[in-house]
């Protein structure tokens, strides 16, 4: 199964089995969100409940899927505000977050790290995915900005995600390969560059 054929067709039924909780009124209405929905809890405390239902072998698709929609959503938030009304009317996908006395975001590279740290996911096969997850998620969002917001490119885009304070999390090697395929993915050249201190060894 391709991945872009998990993501349209199963990810969907996987995504409704998530232990959502419902957001109060009131933060719905400073979010203008009625439908408001979340998942996961600080540090996703609710990790194991959440994949329980996700065949193993399924997780790796199941947690990268859940890195795309986040990930996505929150950068959409971030920085590009103008447009996110629209974004969220178009998916209204359950944010990864928690409450205390509001509403926070939780990090969404720990989609990747918490289940992990865990042992709740098969790490070889999640690596496997890697490539063919990273170059169908951008691809996907190349496809969204090129229909939804043809004022900005990928590049920009990502440039925002990588310049936002979530990339300074550095926990386990899953993590470590989606930065590192991300990166060489969008920088073909300088990943293909050596560092000087393979001059050095030359």
């Amino acid at each position: 199964m391709t991945f872009k054929r998990y993501f349209s067709k199963d990810f969907p039924k996987d995504l409704a089995t998530l232990q959502l909780g419902p957001v109060p009124q009131v933060l719905r209405d400073i979010f203008h969100d009625p439908d408001l929905l979340c998942f996961g809890g600080k540090d996703w405390k609710h990790v194991a409940q959440d994949l329980e239902s996700i065949a193993v072998h399924h997780r790796p698709r199941f947690v990268l899927s859940l890195l795309a929609m986040v990930l996505t959503d929150q950068c959409m938030q971030t920085y590009f505000k103008s447009s996110y009304a629209t974004w969220r009317a178009q998916t209204n996908y359950p944010k990864f977050a928690w409450m205390r006395f509001g509403l926070y975001n939780e990090n969404p590279l720990k989609l990747l790290a918490v289940p992990e740290r865990a042992g709740l996911l098969p790490v070889a096969q999640t690596l496997a995915l890697m490539p063919e997850f990273v170059s169908f998620y951008l691809e996907l969002v190349a496809d969204y900005l090129e229909k939804n917001m043809p004022q900005v490119t990928p590049e920009v885009f990502f440039q925002s995600v990588f310049k936002d304070g979530i990339m300074q999390l550095d926990d386990g090697v899953v993590l470590a390969a989606f930065k590192r395929a991300l990166k060489q993915a969008l920088h073909p050249a300088a990943a293909e560059r050596p560092h000087m201190a393979d001059w050095a060894m030359a």
